[in-house]
Order: structure tokens, then C-alpha cells, then sequence
């Protein structure tokens, strides 16, 4: 790790905003062992609040605009004659210091990390300095002046046919004691700088770092961020004290998102393009977040000026889920394998998954008679208004707290559908969803004589376990109570598995109302 402190004449300083601290729900596993009970017209009616603090900020920070040439290069630069040599490996341009740099054949070498302070006597006076990259390099100067001068740094690559030295870049900033940043990808060659005094006169320091840190640079501001995408792994270096990745992307609805870094000694800073825009994070241990649609930029830089051109930085964006942009619905259930977000207020209605409305509604109605008996199947499962999912642990307990008999409701969850005689022909990941209320929804009237005698049942419940479609919200399969598998005769079955319910995380305070104290 490198650390340079030049004071007054470079500063290392990168007041870049840091992210808050949020009010973060813990997360827990879900333990599919778990026994639940009912307790009778138990509700958790309250006033819905916002879980979360909004993380991100807009950008508020004095950053090193790089390569701003607000003002156009007019002066005349001869052919070079003391061209530069590298002899035993080492490249000289100037036989020495002793010689004043105010001519290109008097260009002062500088390398990786050099620190060169120098005196710009008089305005238009021109100080040069010049490098041999034998290979593809990541070129950057960081410039800094006192307030009596303004600086320019101009890059000039030599043609080595013809000894002239061919403008190709820099940076000049309008302003005394403003400082200039350069970063560039440079082709190996023989390239000269050139520290000019647009007006005034006084000291300036110069910070040179040539590195092989290509692979997405140069992004050092917003608008070359590096795009990411879904599924994406970015490995990144800062490679001098100055150096500020930025990474963007693009959400065209509402999602929650898996950003998981590895900073190392570095620090992250979101930054949303608009204000009506938000991040949230879920979790003080999952690297989860809750945002709107829109465009988002990730900044990576050094905290105190360290850097290693030999550590990475490492960064894993993937997409979770679309998500509801309900206010209301902050309670998160997250099962990112199978790609499944179940989203509530805090008593479980304004239900959604993958950001659709939850549609439980279901019916099957059969009337047939012969000469062994009569049936008629009349079921139905209807939405309401008041149809909430179980969402707390303490939900759903029988007044006789030493019982405990397993009813079929469950915390949310996901499994894999393979299939149902009486379901949709869905096949994968589906939304398990425990719900109820406070009147019977489910009507199972089943009256049904003669040889079919054994099948009747005549039933209203008001709580069901139903699979749900990730992809539409709508009903796959009624898996507890269902009269089809579960009570009448026949061939009738239903078959799922779990190979994900190991990674189903809740992001709200589930367990008896509190948050959990261990994951």
C-alpha cells in the first residue's frame, strides 16, 4: 500500500459523500422445522411505516475533473533535436537537473510515482518533463499549484519519423490554484509533458503514475462510468491516490439488487441521477438493496489517499427481482436463489411477488350424477381485502398454548412445483404463501352420496397455504388445505421439492414481532 502526503502541494484529499447510517433490519434463515400454531383472530393492525433510510446521495463532492481542456492549445512547438535514450533499461531525457526545462530538448525524465516541484517564473512559460512506455500504460498527473498561477498540463506523443512532438491531450482548467488531473490510456512511445503558466507565475507540485491497471479504465468520472449488468463481476485496481472508478447502471423498474463488494481498504459511495430516486438497504450483514427505477453510479476510491496497484477491488452485481414501488410494502421475504421476493406492509396485506399483485382466486365446479351416486364439487377461494399472509412467527396459535399441531401455515417461503393433477402446468420456483382473515374465503362444499358418499365435505376456512406463480402473482396450486389431495378418494396428488428454502431470508423484524438477535 502506498500513502503520499504532499501538503499544500498535492492533496490527497477526495471529500467524496459517504454513505449513511441507515436503520437496518436484521435478516434470519428460515427454519422449515419450525411448528406453527393458530391463535384465533390474532392481527397485527397498525399504521405502515418506512423500514428503511434512504443510503444514497446525491453527488456532493469536489472531485478532480480529469482532462478538461476548457481552453484550446495555440503555441508552436519545434522539432525535438536531444532526443531521449534508454540505455541498461533505464530511459534519460535530460542529462541532469542543472539544465533549466523550458525547452522540450530539455525535458526532465519522471517515472511511476515521482513527485516533481518545480517554478513557473513568468505567464506562457512552459516547463517540460517526458517518459518511454515500452508497453500500453494507464498514464495519470495530478497537478497542484498556489493560488497565484494557473497551471495547464499538455501531453505530446513523439514522432519518432519526423521529431515533431504532436499535441494528443492534457487538461487546462480556467481558474489560479485550481488543480489538474490527467488520465489516460497511452500506446507505447516516447511522450513529452508540458507544465504551462496561463497566467500568473509561482510553485506548482506534479504527482506521474504509469501503471498496467487497463481493464476499464479510464472511468474516473460519471460520465465514462464502466456499465454493469446483471450477473456481472468486476475486478478493479486504484492505482494512485487520486484514482476514482465509476460504475453505472440502469433499472427500468423497481428491484431489489445484490451488490456484493470487496473493497479492501477502499470505500464505496452510491450515487443516484435523480432525487426522486432511492436506495435502501435491507440488511446490516447482506449487501441487499431496494431501489426505484432508474440510473445508479457505484464510486470506488481510496479512503485516506492509500493505494496498491497489486490488490483488486471486486464488485458482484446481480439482479434478485422486480419489486412493487408500493411505499406501503416494506416487509421483504427473499429467496435469492429461485429469484422469488415476496413484499408486504408490516400486517401482511398489499401483498406482491416479483412486483405483482397476489391473486389467490380459484374455482372448480362439477356436478355429475349417475347410477352410483350423485357428486357436486363446488369450490371456491376468493381475493378479499382483508386477506393478509402470515409473516410473524406468533401468528396463527391456538389459545391452548401446550398444543401444538401442525395446520399447514407457514412463514413464506419457496419451492420447487413439479407438478399437480388439480395445478396449473407450471413447472419451477414458486411463491409458498400461508394466508388468512377474519372471515372464511375458502369454500369447500362437496355433497356427494352413494358409492361417492366417503367424499363429502362441507367446509368454509378462512386460512389456506397456496402456491404462487413468481411470474404473474396468480395461483399455481392450493397446497394446504387441499380437498383434492388431502381428503377425497382418487388418484389425485401434488409433488414439490425444497432445494431452495435453505436460502429464504426474512428483511423485517419477524420473530414474535422482535428483531431476531442472531441469524
Amino acid at each position: 500500500m502506498k500513502n503520499y502526503n504532499l501538503k499544500a502541494l498535492v492533496s490527497l484529499c477526495l471529500s467524496i459523500c459517504v454513505i449513511g447510517n441507515p436503520l437496518l433490519a436484521n435478516a434470519q434463515e428460515l427454519n422449515c422445522d419450525m411448528t406453527e400454531q393458530i391463535e384465533k383472530n390474532e392481527y397485527f393492525i397498525q399504521d405502515s411505516v418506512p423500514m428503511y433510510e434512504d443510503i444514497s446521495e446525491e453527488i456532493n463532492v469536489e472531485e478532480y475533473t480529469f482532462n478538461n481542456m476548457e481552453r484550446e492549445y495555440t503555441e508552436e512547438i519545434g522539432m525535438v533535436t536531444e532526443l531521449p535514450s534508454q540505455t541498461d533499461g533505464i530511459s534519460t531525457f535530460s542529462t541532469g537537473d542543472s539544465q533549466e526545462n523550458t525547452d522540450p530538448n530539455y525535458a526532465y525524465l519522471i517515472v511511476h510515482e515521482d513527485i516533481k516541484q518545480g517554478i513557473l517564473t513568468k505567464t506562457s512559460e512552459m516547463r517540460w518533463y517526458g517518459c518511454i512506455l515500452e508497453q500500453t500504460s494507464k498514464v495519470s498527473m495530478m497537478m497542484q499549484s498556489v493560488p497565484e498561477v494557473d497551471v495547464d498540463i499538455y501531453v505530446f506523443q513523439l514522432d519518432q519519423s519526423t521529431n515533431e512532438l504532436n499535441l494528443i491531450g492534457g487538461t487546462a482548467t480556467s481558474g489560479a490554484g485550481v488543480s489538474e488531473y490527467y488520465s489516460e490510456i497511452l500506446n507505447p512511445g516516447i511522450y513529452y509533458f508540458a507544465i504551462s503558466a496561463y497566467e500568473g507565475n509561482g510553485q506548482y507540485a506534479l504527482a506521474f503514475y504509469a501503471t498496467q491497471d487497463l481493464v476499464n479504465e479510464v472511468n474516473d468520472g460519471i460520465d465514462v462510468a464502466t456499465v454493469i449488468c446483471d450477473g456481472d463481476a468486476i475486478e478493479g485496481i486504484i492505482d494512485n491516490p487520486f484514482d476514482n472508478d465509476y460504475y453505472t447502471f440502469t433499472l427500468t423498474s423497481a428491484m431489489l439488487v445484490n451488490i456484493t463488494t470487496d473493497l479492501g481498504d477502499y470505500k464505496a459511495t452510491f450515487i443516484k441521477s435523480d432525487s426522486s430516486q432511492h436506495i435502501y438497504k435491507l440488511s446490516n450483514k447482506d449487501e441487499v438493496y431496494q431501489l426505484s427505477a432508474g440510473t445508479y453510479y457505484l464510486n470506488i476510491n481510496s479512503k485516506d489517499g492509500t493505494y496498491n496497484t497489486s490488490q483488486a477491488y471486486n464488485i458482484s452485481f446481480s439482479n434478485i427481482a422486480n419489486i412493487a414501488d408500493d411505499s406501503r410494502a416494506t416487509y421483504f421475504t427473499v429467496n435469492e436463489p429461485a429469484h422469488i421476493v415476496f413484499q408486504s406492509d408490516q400486517n401482511g396485506m398489499n401483498m406482491y411477488v416479483n412486483g405483482n399483485k397476489i391473486d389467490v382466486s380459484y374455482k372448480y365446479y362439477l356436478d355429475s350424477s349417475n347410477s352410483a351416486g350423485t357428486q357436486v364439487y363446488d369450490i371456491v377461494l376468493e381475493n378479499s381485502e382483508y386477506l393478509r399472509a402470515k409473516i410473524y412467527e406468533n401468528q396463527f396459535l391456538f389459545e391452548d398454548w401446550e398444543t401444538t399441531v401442525r395446520v399447514g401455515m407457514i412463514m413464506p417461503d419457496t419451492v420447487y412445483y413439479h407438478g399437480g393433477s388439480k395445478g396449473t402446468n407450471f413447472i419451477g420456483d414458486v411463491l409458498e404463501l400461508s394466508i388468512y382473515s377474519d372471515s372464511a374465503f375458502y369454500k369447500i362444499h362437496c355433497v356427494c352420496s352413494g358409492a361417492y358418499a366417503a367424499n363429502r365435505m362441507y367446509d368454509d376456512r378462512a386460512y389456506v397455504t397456496v402456491l404462487i406463480d413468481p411470474n404473474t402473482g396468480k395461483l399455481v396450486d392450493i397446497e394446504k388445505f387441499n380437498y383434492f389431495y388431502d381428503y377425497a378418494t382418487g388418484s389425485n396428488s401434488m409433488t414439490y421439492t425444497r432445494p431452495n428454502s435453505y436460502a429464504t431470508k426474512y428483511y423485517y423484524p419477524y420473530a414474535n414481532g422482535k428483531e431476531p438477535t442472531e441469524w
